[in-house]
């Protein structure tokens, strides 16, 4: 046995929902106390973090993170398979026939349950 990590608190719509199949439009995702990230900079302050939103004419700084309110990428072949079984199903499932949308499952929150943990495990172990 070994303990899976679960230090992950930042995760996208994708992990948390998407591969987990539950539907976009399910007001189940609403009923998880889901906190979504937005955007601008993040700086330290004080021992801890703060929210910083530049003047849109400032330049980023050249070691900006990336923007917490969206993942960079998710695992495209991967990525593209769930959204199959949402949309039009498979695997003896007619899935949810409704459109499911890549801007939705990039969105960032604060990892409402660690079983989004394990689908992303799971997905990294299988491509070993």
């Amino acid at each position: 046995f070994t303990e899976m990590p679960t230090d992950r608190f930042v995760e996208s719509s994708f992990w948390n929902f998407d591969a987990l199949f539950q539907p976009q439009q399910h007001p189940a995702r609403d009923q998880h106390d889901t906190f979504f990230l937005l955007g601008g900079y993040w700086e330290n302050w004080e021992g801890g973090f703060v929210r910083v939103r530049p003047h849109p004419d400032t330049p980023s700084p050249p070691c900006a993170p990336p923007d917490p309110a969206e993942t960079p990428q998710l695992p495209p072949g991967y990525a593209a398979k769930v959204k199959k079984i949402h949309s039009q199903g498979g695997y003896g499932s007619q899935g949810y026939r409704s459109e499911w949308k890549l801007e939705e499952a990039k969105r960032n929150l604060l990892r409402t349950h660690t079983t989004a943990s394990s689908a992303r495990l799971l997905h990294s172990l299988a491509q070993q």
